[in-house]
C-alpha cells in the first residue's frame, strides 16, 4: 500500500484515563511504523491530565446516552447530531482519513459519518449495556462496523454470541502495558518511599491499594469492606484509593464517605484524586486490588503485573486471561469481600521468595503475551487490512 495510513481514534470520553495513556503509547508506535493517528474527544473538560501529543479534535455531546441527566443529554445529542456529522465528515475527508476506530458500543456517530465517507469502521465493543439498549444498538453497530474487536475470548462469546453478523465480524484484541514504563527497575524502593512519606505512611506499614476513576463499576465499597476484614488482622495496614472524583456519581462518592467512617476506616483509607504516575504508586503497593464487578480487559492489572507488584483480582471481563490464577496473582469472586480479604492476607503472609517468584512470573507474563509493541502490532495488522481493503 502506497503512502502512510491515516487513521481516526474515536475515543468519546475527554478524561484522561487507561485507554487514553494506552491509545498515545500505541499511536507513537504506529507511527514509526508509517500509520498516522489523529484523535477525535468528546467536549474539553478541566479534568487534569496530560496533553494529547497528537492532532485532535474535542466535539460536544457525542453520546446519546448517560447515566447523569438521560432526557436532557438524548435532547442535546439530538440536536447536536447534524453538526457532529458534518464535522466528523470534514475530519475524515480533509484529513484523508483511511480508517475510522470508535472505542466504545455507545460511540455511534463517527461510526455513522465514517460509512457515509465510505470509510472502515474498526470499532471496540467494551460496553456494559443494559438489554434494551443491546437489543436496539448492537445490530446497527453490527452492520456499520467493518471489523469489530472485543478484548478477551470469553468477551467474544458472551457479547456476541447472540449476534451471527458481529460474532462473524469480531477479533480479540488484549490491552497491553508499556513495560518499558512500568518498569520496578526504573521505579524501586525509592520511588514508593517517596509516595508513602507524600501521604505519611510508615515503610513498615502493609500498603494495599486500588486504582481507577470512582465509579460504581469498580467496587470500592466491596474494596473497603475487604479493608475492614484485613484491619482484623494485619491493624497496621493502610489502604489507598486513586482516582479521580467523578462529577457524574456524586451520590457514590459520599456513599463511599460514609462506608468509610462507618467501617471506621477514617484513618486508614486515602483517597488520593487524580493521579499521573501511576508507577510510582504502584511501587508503593505491598498489594494492588482490582475490585471491580464489571471490566472488559483492565490494563491497570496489567501495569500492576509489569511493576511487580502482588495482584488480587476479581473474576470479570477477561482478567483470567490476564493473571493466571495462583501463578501471577490470585483471581476472587466479584462480590465478595470475604475472599478479597483473605487473598490480600496470603500475599501478605508469603516470604519475600514466594512474592519474588510469583511477581517475577507476572511480569514475565506481561512481557510475553501483553506488551504494548505486541498489542501495536496486531492493531498495525487491522489497520493494514482495512485500508488495503478500501484501496481495492
Amino acid at each position: 500500500m502506497n503512502g502512510r495510513l491515516r487513521v481516526l481514534r474515536c475515543i468519546a470520553d475527554p478524561r484522561f484515563g487507561g485507554p487514553h495513556r494506552l491509545s498515545f503509547a500505541i499511536a507513537e508506535r504506529l507511527q514509526a511504523e508509517g500509520i498516522e493517528t489523529v484523535f477525535l474527544f468528546g467536549p474539553r473538560t478541566k479534568e487534569p491530565g496530560p496533553p494529547c501529543p497528537f492532532e485532535h479534535f474535542h466535539l460536544r455531546h457525542l453520546l446519546f446516552l448517560r447515566r447523569r441527566r438521560p432526557l436532557l443529554n438524548l435532547l442535546a445529542f439530538l440536536f447536536w447530531l447534524p453538526w457532529n456529522l458534518l464535522r466528523i465528515r470534514k475530519i475524515v475527508r480533509s484529513g484523508r482519513i483511511d480508517v475510522v476506530d470508535v472505542d466504545g458500543a455507545l460511540n455511534l456517530v463517527p461510526a455513522v459519518a465514517a460509512r457515509l465517507c465510505r470509510v472502515p469502521v474498526l470499532w471496540c465493543y467494551n460496553d456494559h449495556l443494559p438489554g434494551p439498549v443491546q437489543f436496539v444498538l448492537l445490530p446497527l453497530v453490527a452492520r456499520l462496523a467493518t471489523r469489530i474487536v472485543v478484548q478477551g475470548e470469553c468477551l467474544r462469546h458472551t457479547r456476541t454470541a447472540s449476534h451471527p453478523l458481529l460474532q462473524q465480524k469480531a477479533a480479540v484484541l488484549h490491552t497491553g502495558t508499556d513495560t518499558t514504563v512500568f518498569d520496578p527497575d526504573r521505579y524501586g524502593p525509592e520511588a514508593g518511599r517517596r509516595v508513602r512519606e507524600h501521604w505519611h505512611i510508615a515503610p513498615a506499614c502493609p500498603l494495599i491499594g486500588t486504582i481507577g476513576n470512582v465509579n460504581p463499576f469498580k467496587g470500592h465499597e466491596d474494596f473497603l469492606r475487604a479493608a475492614a476484614r484485613i484491619k482484623k488482622r494485619a491493624d497496621d495496614a493502610r489502604f489507598i484509593i486513586v482516582g479521580r472524583r467523578l462529577t457524574t456519581a456524586p451520590g457514590y462518592w459520599e456513599r463511599l464517605q460514609q462506608l468509610t467512617v462507618e467501617l471506621g476506616l477514617k484513618d486508614d483509607v486515602i483517597y488520593t484524586g487524580f493521579c499521573d504516575d501511576i508507577p510510582s504508586m504502584l511501587a508503593a503497593l505491598d498489594v494492588f486490588v482490582l475490585a471491580s464487578i464489571c471490566e472488559s480487559c483492565p490494563n491497570v492489572v496489567l501495569e500492576a503485573m509489569a511493576m511487580k507488584v502482588p495482584v488480587v483480582a476479581t473474576d470479570v471481563g477477561a482478567v483470567s486471561e490476564l493473571v493466571a490464577d495462583g501463578r501471577t496473582g490470585t483471581i476472587v469472586p466479584p462480590h465478595d469481600p470475604d475472599a478479597m480479604a483473605t487473598a490480600v492476607l496470603d500475599h501478605l503472609a508469603r516470604t519475600p521468595e514466594q512474592v519474588v517468584a510469583m511477581t517475577s512470573a507476572a511480569r514475565q507474563r506481561v512481557q510475553a503475551e501483553f506488551s504494548i509493541d505486541r498489542i501495536a502490532y496486531q492493531q498495525h495488522t487491522l489497520y493494514t487490512a482495512l485500508g488495503r481493503a478500501r484501496k481495492k
